[in-house]
């Protein structure tokens, strides 16, 4: 007698997003980017608009970089899962370093190495905290904000710091503001491979260690860190001085979810933090010039985009579909 072997139990497959459904998220983000980009040409003809070319001049463009390379280390922290709230206050706190140092007359280069690697050993030090306790990002960041934040204001002396030299030429600006372009461009076409997404552990709901996990909070952390520290060393150059302040924590955060990053999902587009960023500047130096109030243009506008990017991520995530799995 004869028998035939048992069918094998069904093994349910992991849940991907189809391809088809991958492709209308990605078009759905580069169409979400294309709209800011136009929403940053008319803040941009408005200031035309309200005053002579003048108004385009290098300071705008520096401001642009440093504010830039502020929302992309959070961007960056973000898309590896560990937001990183303490950017503002490393920005600061590395350019109080960076001032100080130079006042010291170091040399330019070194002192701003000196600052770049201290907020680098700190944010190794949080993303290694996360990573092999898995407590949540904002809590461990937010304890790093207050100490980098009292750090910056003893080492100023709450008066801020005078550079010896004056601020930065212009081509020093141009040259950060290409940093920032190139640099969160590549970024964000780097986070599009599921790969890399993977091998942070960007998404991993599972609670306890996992190796993963350690390797995104230290790459996410580490990395925005790097990235604060020369946005606040780009702000002291164009300002002449270092004051220490870690209200840009809130255009940061704007410029990230504005553009696209998803709170929940932690994804992203390519050039959404970018374009939300330049729309960010213009705009607020278009409301600038139209006589609003300080409190309007500064705290509430970035504050409106918080809320409105979250809503943005949602629809954007909804498209996409869920996480693709190997």
């Amino acid at each position: 007698m004869t028998t035939t072997d048992p069918a094998p139990p069904y093994a349910a497959q992991p849940h991907t997003a189809p391809p088809r459904r991958r492709t209308a998220g990605l078009l759905a983000h580069l169409g979400w980017e294309a709209l800011l980009l136009l929403l940053a040409v008319v803040a941009l003809i408005s200031i035309l608009l309200q005053a002579d070319a003048g108004a385009l001049g290098p300071g705008l463009w520096t401001s642009m970089a440093a504010t830039g390379l502020l929302a992309t280390g959070f961007a960056l922290s973000l898309r590896t899962g560990t937001p990183n709230l303490a950017v503002g206050a490393q920005a600061a706190l590395a350019g109080v370093v960076y001032a100080e140092l130079a006042r010291s007359d170091w040399p330019p280069l070194l002192a701003g190495t000196t600052a770049v690697l201290l907020m680098l050993v700190l944010g190794l030090l949080l993303g290694t905290l996360t990573g092999l306790t898995s407590a949540p990002a904002w809590a461990v960041s937010l304890g790093a904000l207050a100490l980098a934040q009292s750090i910056a204001i003893g080492l100023s002396d709450s008066r801020g710091v005078i550079l010896p030299d004056g601020p930065d030429g212009a081509a020093t600006g141009w040259l950060w503001l290409a940093v920032f372009v190139l640099g969160s461009l590549a970024g964000g076409a780097l986070f599009l491979l599921p790969g890399v997404r993977r091998a942070l552990g960007v998404g991993d709901p599972a609670p306890g260690f996992r190796p993963s996990r350690l390797l995104g909070a230290v790459a996410g952390f580490g990395g925005s860190s790097v990235l604060a520290a020369l946005s606040g060393i780009v702000l002291v150059g164009r300002l002449g001085g270092a004051f220490p302040n870690s209200d840009r924590l809130v255009i940061a955060v704007a410029a990230a979810v504005l553009g696209g990053i998803s709170v929940f999902t932690f994804r992203g587009g390519v050039a959404g933090t970018l374009f939300a960023t330049a729309f960010l500047v213009l705009a607020e130096n278009a409301l600038r010039l139209s006589d609003l109030p300080l409190w309007l243009v500064f705290s509430l506008v970035p504050a409106l985009a918080i809320l409105f990017g979250i809503l943005i991520g949602l629809a954007l995530d909804k498209i996409a579909g869920p996480e693709p799995q190997p």
